[in-house]
């Protein structure tokens, strides 16, 4: 729902509850409360308390992106029930983790293949892909600007941001946390460890490829690498890159991605990661490509 949507919705809404003789009645319990719940009550002049309680005691299935708490402000719904709306969205049942590849809408679909280019023989797997570092050589201290020891795992994401193609509740159903709105259509954690030059690191032990069913169209895709934070253990984007891509239906669209990591300096200047995460490459197979797909950068930026 954009912005614009949302508040036309809502101000709807609030002529519809103004107009309803029973309307300060609560919801029925037989559903999940939602924001338009809590707007309907906040309208129609139902005390705080009474909002406060209803919250706590019923299942609930609130929206709160950032567009939609601003929507919220602007119809009245106060600070002090937009925490209680959070508090009781975060004590709601999640599910068991994010589906490894996500499941398209019914209609006709293509085949997304994300290929990593090819690995030379003589250089460590690390080397191909994205890294963090997990300790230090023994006697060496931190500097500045260097994250060591904040990740516990890591993670291969393919997300969608072309706008009209996220999900209601997106934030909800996403583990990944200050990423731009998207749809996740693919999560995949797998770590190993490696030692680089005394430093033990973290990288993501990713397959040569992966094949993902999107359905037909033009799509925003931002292939990323994801890090576990250490203590709150959200995820966050450690490296990224996007093209915009047409999926032709039972036709398979590559996209070629250019991993390379390595741990630069020395004890006595200091040890820098460097990191190249680069779309290198987007054609359709199985046929004619003119036209079908191009490389380029998505409409959003989505490197942290």
């Amino acid at each position: 729902m954009t912005p614009r949507t949302a508040r036309a919705f809502l101000l709807l809404l609030m002529f519809a509850a103004l107009s309803r003789p029973a309307a300060g009645a609560p919801p029925s319990s037989s559903r999940p409360l939602t924001n338009e719940d809590v707007v309907r009550l906040v309208m129609t002049g139902t005390a705080e308390k009474d909002i406060l309680s209803v919250i706590e005691s019923r299942t609930v299935d609130f929206d709160l992106s950032t567009d939609m708490i601003e929507e919220l402000r602007q119809a009245g719904v106060h600070d002090r029930i937009i925490e209680a709306m959070r508090r009781r969205q975060a004590a709601m049942p999640k599910a068991a983790g994010p589906s490894p590849t996500a499941t398209p809408a019914p209609g006709r679909t293509g085949t997304l293949r994300l290929e990593f280019t090819d690995e030379a023989a003589d250089k460590t797997p690390s080397a191909y892909s994205a890294i963090a570092l997990k300790s230090l050589p023994k006697g060496m201290r931190r500097r500045g600007g260097v994250e060591v020891g904040l990740m516990t795992d890591m993670a291969l994401a393919v997300l969608c941001i072309t706008s009209d193609h996220v999900p209601d509740h997106w934030d909800t159903r996403s583990p990944l946390e200050g990423a731009p709105r998207h749809e996740l259509l693919l999560f995949r954690p797998q770590s190993a460890t490696d030692k680089v030059k005394g430093h033990e690191v973290l990288y993501l032990d990713h397959q040569p490829s992966y094949e993902i069913p999107v359905p037909e169209g033009p799509h925003n895709i931002v292939v990323a690498a994801a890090g576990k934070q250490a203590g709150p253990g959200t995820w966050r984007l450690l490296e990224s890159d996007g093209a915009r891509v047409n999926i032709l239906p039972g036709r398979t669209t590559r996209l070629k991605l250019l991993a390379r990591s390595q741990v630069k300096g020395s004890s006595m200047v200091g040890f820098t990661v460097d990191s190249e995460w680069k779309i290198v490459g987007v054609e359709v197979l199985e046929g004619d490509a003119s036209g079908a797909a191009a490389t380029g950068t998505p409409d959003v930026e989505a490197r942290p």
